[in-house]
């Protein structure tokens, strides 16, 4: 997925945005802090603590999976559009078009946030003759950056197109396919770990149910039951996140 510098506050609520309607981020955040509140309120009988665990969950689950996710779903699709991107130009340039007309043809068969990519290129190589694509390398797609070097040479000095295009066409193909082949990997391995974590955290809610006495002498010393319950929380964050974090990560080295 898509790595750059660290994002500002304003350049990550428009992100916010375009990724989420306004009633979807309130709905996530009011079931994430209720699921969260309510767990913990049962376990520990604290209505303080439950608050505290709910707006530490909320938070966590929206920015760790819910955000992320999210996000990962609109970097797919965006490289399923620039996949189609490519092969649309490769198809008008080998029906005679030349390079600028190519890009107007395409622009109309993609989705609007590659459309305003390859209207800036457009208004670029009418205004100045120069093909300018460096903003398309914010996709993070070598073979893509590959197509386009390509196509400068096709513009600036022309060229049989199966020669400057077919193995780029291909090698995109493989690249998207290895990527959607490491996620199904890395996600089928990943739902094993978060059974094994959903086992460890619902051992408490275990003993609540069918022992609740011995729970009830738990709760009493409270100096030992918060942190443990705490301190297992945060153990099992940590891990959630570490794992997501290598979850995501669907870049491919060629």
């Amino acid at each position: 997925m898509n790595k750059g510098k660290k994002m500002t506050k304003k350049e990550l609520l428009k992100e916010l945005r375009v990724l989420f309607f306004g009633w979807e981020i309130l709905l996530y955040a009011l079931l994430l802090f209720v699921a969260h509140a309510g767990v913990f309120y049962y376990l520990m009988k604290n209505v303080l603590f439950a608050i505290i665990i709910g707006v530490i969950g909320m938070a966590f689950f929206f920015q760790v999976f819910v955000y992320p996710n999210r996000k990962l779903e609109r970097y797919q699709f965006h490289l399923s559009e620039l996949l189609k991107y490519v092969t649309n130009v490769v198809f008008y340039l080998r029906t005679g078009n030349n390079v600028l007309h190519s890009l107007k043809l395409t622009k109309e068969t993609v989705d609007k946030e590659i459309q305003r990519d390859i209207q800036k290129t457009i208004d670029i190589l009418e205004k100045d003759a120069k093909l300018d694509t460096e903003h398309f390398k914010k996709y993070k797609f070598p073979a893509l950056d590959q197509f386009h070097q390509n196509l400068e040479i096709k513009y600036e000095r022309g060229g049989d197109n199966t020669d400057l295009f077919s193995d780029i066409q291909r090698g995109i193909i493989f690249e998207l396919k290895k990527r959607d082949e490491l996620y199904k990997r890395r996600k089928s391995w990943a739902k094993h770990v978060y059974m094994i974590l959903g086992m460890v955290a619902s051992t408490m809610l275990i003993l609540r149910v069918n022992a609740p006495f011995l729970w009830d002498l738990f709760l009493e010393m409270w100096y030992i039951s918060f942190p443990t319950v705490s301190i297992t929380y945060l153990l099992i964050l940590l891990n959630l996140y570490l794992l997501q974090k290598k979850n995501l990560d669907i870049s491919v080295r060629l």
